[in-house]
């Protein structure tokens, strides 16, 4: 449930209920019914917006009362890292690279998936590549 639109749902139907007690059949105006009419149909976008998920991606997923009612699924992703990382080839996510750039690779398949396609390619996944060592510094740090 969405929690926000509750504050202005309880203000909408203490309007109407006030309306409740003035409203007298036999003298009621237009512009009174009119009143009543829209703080009806707001109470009923209000009363949706409450029962919709926040989440466009989950239709319909639980929500976490200890984090704001966000969607748990979404939690859950953002903990694990990317839920199509281990779904996505290699290939896929380098061809993406290629068409689309890192960014674009990165938003369908997931961080992980980016950097082990990176990795599989012999790429690096920063803009320096890593500085060499000379051949012979190994050969005397490994003697001494």
């Amino acid at each position: 449930m969405n929690r926000q639109p509750l504050p202005d749902l309880a203000n909408v139907l203490r309007t109407l209920g006030t309306y409740g007690d003035r409203l007298v059949p036999a003298h009621a105006t237009d512009e009174q019914l009119l009143v009543v009419a829209r703080a009806l149909e707001e109470a009923r976008r209000l009363v949706t917006a409450a029962r919709s998920p926040r989440c466009p991606q989950h239709p319909g997923a639980p929500t976490d009362p200890t984090d704001n009612g966000r969607c748990l699924f979404c939690r859950t992703t953002r903990r694990h890292g990317a839920a199509t990382a281990t779904e996505a080839s290699t290939a896929d996510v380098l061809t993406t690279i290629t068409d689309h750039g890192e960014q674009e690779a990165a938003r369908r398949y997931g961080p992980r998936a980016l950097t082990l396609a990176l990795a599989a390619a012999g790429r690096g996944t920063h803009l320096y590549p890593p500085t060499q060592r000379p051949a012979g510094r190994d050969q005397e740090t490994s003697s001494a």
